[in-house]
């Protein structure tokens, strides 16, 4: 009886035109892995997800992958996080990382894109999404790549979102100071610390990121160690103007 009933449902769902086939998963490795090697098959056209809970976090991270036509990409989505609004508040940032470089893709174009937790413990949470865009040519013609590097930060304690703008104190004495710091880091090729870059955390160091021109094959990043760079963040850090 049970085998004719799996049957039935089985018809079930071929008629109904279900197009993504159950994704065959293995055990995920550490969370701060990247997340292109959590999932090891995935449907052709279609999402899948596992998820780890690690003990140096709150929360339980569900990696969620798309493959399309033109572009394949890897995004979290969190889960048991305190305060039912602030999770799917930061669930839709993460999600709209996907829209923000796949949205205008044509045909020609391709997207890899996948991410790390490289941070999950202490006073902040950072999700590095990393990956190449390729912008194809007409005709079929070789296109041009770019680095992709973006991350989402978040302060433990409140949730809020973090970025350059609102971590770094603003008044001229610290800014001052953490100018030569951040200087003392990056070398004298690297540009001024400015409050547009990109930012991000691992358990040791605070990591600023940008490219130095157009033309930069990959993007630049300062580690600075959290012990050194604490002092100048905001305390509390105030959440963005939006």
């Amino acid at each position: 009886m049970q085998k004719w009933i799996a049957f039935g449902i089985f018809s079930i769902l071929l008629l109904g035109g279900a197009g993504a086939v159950c994704a065959k998963m293995q055990q995920p490795p550490p969370l701060t892995a990247p997340a292109g090697q959590v999932l090891q098959h995935s449907s052709p056209d279609g999402e899948s997800d596992t998820s780890r809970k690690t003990s140096k976090a709150d929360f339980e991270v569900t990696n969620q992958t798309i493959h399309r036509a033109h572009f394949a990409a890897d995004y979290p989505q969190i889960k048991g996080l305190t305060g039912v609004l602030a999770e799917e508040n930061i669930n839709q940032d993460l999600e709209n990382i996907i829209r923000k470089y796949s949205e205008d893709m044509t045909t020609s174009d391709k997207l890899n894109l996948s991410y790390e937790v490289a941070s999950s413990s202490g006073d902040f949470y950072s999700f590095v999404f990393h990956g190449m865009l390729t912008q194809g040519m007409p005709n079929g013609a070789a296109g041009e790549s770019f680095p992709v590097l973006d991350a989402l930060n978040y302060d433990a304690r409140t949730n809020s979102r973090i970025t350059s703008e609102n971590l770094m104190k603003s008044d001229k004495k610290s800014m001052t100071a953490f100018s030569k710091l951040f200087s003392s880091y990056a070398g004298k090729d690297a540009k001024a610390f400015g409050d547009d870059m990109g930012v991000y955390f691992t358990d040791a160091d605070v990591v600023f990121y940008f490219l130095k021109n157009d033309a930069a094959v990959g993007y630049t990043q300062v580690h600075i160690p959290l012990v050194e760079a604490k002092p100048f963040f905001n305390d509390p850090i105030q959440p963005l103007n939006k």
